[in-house]
């Protein structure tokens, strides 16, 4: 059980090591941790990224070499990796950083095994039996962040917490998933649908993320929380933008004849039909019982834009507005 922020007594400034701290999340982790006067050092495999993140020391390493043999977890209160990705390289980080107060392990809702229906921290796990892990290969992505899980549970014990988040957005996103329908809704014209207004979406803000895994190492959370934004619809998503928005919801035979695919072509969408479904309907409520908070998608999406306008490079995901033009002109609008 977390102690309660308003319980916590001052003292020295918390020392946080973040593994993988110059990406898309961990410099969101980075960048909040600076901003509350917490010392700060980032493990990463790219030359000098002071630039991006000013104030923190670096560490430069290749987890598959093996980390430094000056790391150790007597230096820092807190350790968050959010590049642990092959069971070895946790294996040998839970060992070097055991003296750490708290590990925060970011892992994926993609552990769980397809489902229909929304799924809890409880629900089954994906099959990892005859699964290789030692490779970083799609199609071993959940056994291989399941097996990350085991060993830092087995090794850290109630020292362990571990995020399982869906889709994150917002600032630094290379991605472009939540990206693209935010600049899609301030394009005029209307908007190509999935299906129907009823399908389902559901994402993070990376920033959210962020605050509420140094506010739970803080008060000493511990466990399996699925961190992820209230599942939502896509009609319900698109009038947050704007209340009379126009969209023409095509039909999934038609997307599909159309050579448009779910979550590629149309991002966030996973048909309401699949045996995927459940991707879209995480339980999230154990992670707001525990003090997660939630900024409007607005929100997000203006600071988004804001950023993405400065790269000023074409959008890495979604259709063109030509090919959305194509589409809807075939499907009769």
């Amino acid at each position: 059980m977390a102690v309660p922020l308003s319980q916590i007594k001052a003292g020295p400034l918390p020392r946080l090591l973040i593994m993988g701290g110059t990406g898309f999340l961990g410099r969101h982790f980075a960048e909040e941790a600076l901003r509350r006067g917490w010392r700060v050092t980032l493990v990463h495999l790219h030359a000098d990224k002071s630039d991006l993140v000013q104030g923190a020391n670096q560490i430069l390493a290749d987890r598959d070499q093996g980390l430094p043999a000056s790391l150790n977890g007597k230096d820092y209160d807190f350790v968050v990796d959010t590049s642990g990705q092959k069971p070895a390289w946790l294996e040998e980080s839970s060992a070097r950083l055991r003296d750490c107060r708290g590990y925060l392990f970011i892992s994926t809702i993609s552990v769980y095994a397809h489902s229909r229906q929304g799924m809890d921290e409880d629900s089954p796990l994906a099959p990892t039996e005859g699964v290789k892990v030692d490779t970083l290969e799609p199609g071993n992505y959940a056994a291989r962040k399941i097996q990350c899980e085991r060993a830092l549970r087995r090794n850290l014990g109630e020292r362990v917490l571990i995020f399982r988040p869906c889709v994150i957005a917002g600032p630094y996103d290379a991605t472009d998933r939540f990206t693209y329908w935010a600049d899609r809704m301030r394009r005029p014209g209307p908007i190509l649908g999935p299906v129907s207004r009823q399908e389902t979406l559901q994402w993070i803000d990376a920033r959210d993320l962020a605050i509420f895994g140094l506010d739970s190492l803080l008060g000493g959370l511990s466990g399996i929380y699925n961190v992820a934004g209230d599942s939502t619809t896509f009609g319900a998503f698109f009038r947050s933008f704007q209340e009379d928005y126009e969209a023409v919801w095509v039909r999934q035979d038609f997307l599909e004849k159309s050579g448009l695919e779910p979550w590629r072509d149309l991002p966030l969408w996973v048909p309401s039909s699949g045996d995927n479904a459940g991707f879209s309907r995480v339980d999230n409520r154990k992670a707001l019982e525990a003090g997660l908070t939630l900024r409007l998608a607005t929100r997000t999406a203006a600071d988004t834009l804001s950023w993405r306008d400065r790269d000023k490079s074409p959008l890495r995901a979604g259709i063109t507005p030509r090919r959305e033009a194509e589409v809807l002109a075939a499907y009769g609008r």
